[in-house]
């Protein structure tokens, strides 16, 4: 096998990108586990309208999503990261804009988006599956999923609970996932 050949196979290995950008992902689940965070304290702090912290959050988030996706442009799973960083930007911009959206609209909206992250970050967990912290992002994924339904369930939200605060713990979760995963790929590299 030639170096090119051995050097393309790495870069479709999301085990051998994980490794070798670490830092990234441990950046971009840090940034994750804030935004969440703020999702989670801030509506129960304040009178800012949660929908309006949850699109800032979300496309502060998918912006470093993007910004950690260019990190590892070879890699095949590049596309998927980068594609669920704009969605989330995207997403996050339509929730802050449009105030005149329906409650129900904005809730069906970032219902979407959580379910797509969910379904993700479960194929993302069965392709790193022999990495050791894999299983957080099926855990992720997993919470993505319920939070989506508990979204669409219309659960009756009071100040401190609401769908920011929902979707916060997702966020927190999909953090740790990331930085779970940077470090166990970090470990194997010693």
């Amino acid at each position: 096998m030639s170096m090119d050949e051995a050097n393309r196979n790495e870069n479709l290995d999301p085990v051998a990108a994980i490794r070798s950008n670490w830092g990234w992902f441990v950046l971009l689940g840090i940034a994750l586990m804030i935004a969440g965070a703020i999702a989670i304290i801030l509506p129960a702090l304040s009178a800012i309208a949660a929908e309006r912290i949850l699109g800032t959050v979300l496309c502060l988030g998918g912006l470093v999503q993007v910004i950690q996706a260019s990190k590892v442009a070879n890699w095949l799973g590049f596309a998927w990261h980068l594609l669920l960083g704009l969605f989330a930007t995207i997403g996050g911009a339509l929730i802050y804009i449009d105030s005149l959206f329906a409650v129900v609209a904005i809730t069906i909206l970032i219902s979407a988006i959580f379910a797509i992250l969910g379904v993700s970050q479960i194929a993302f967990a069965l392709k790193v599956r022999r990495m050791a912290a894999w299983h957080w992002f099926l855990v992720s994924g997993g919470i993505a999923l319920v939070v989506s339904a508990l979204l669409l369930m219309k659960l009756p939200y009071s100040h401190s609970f609401t769908p920011a605060t929902i979707a916060g713990i997702s966020l927190l979760f999909t953090g740790w996932a990331y930085v779970a995963i940077a470090l166990a790929s970090k470990e194997t590299t010693r």
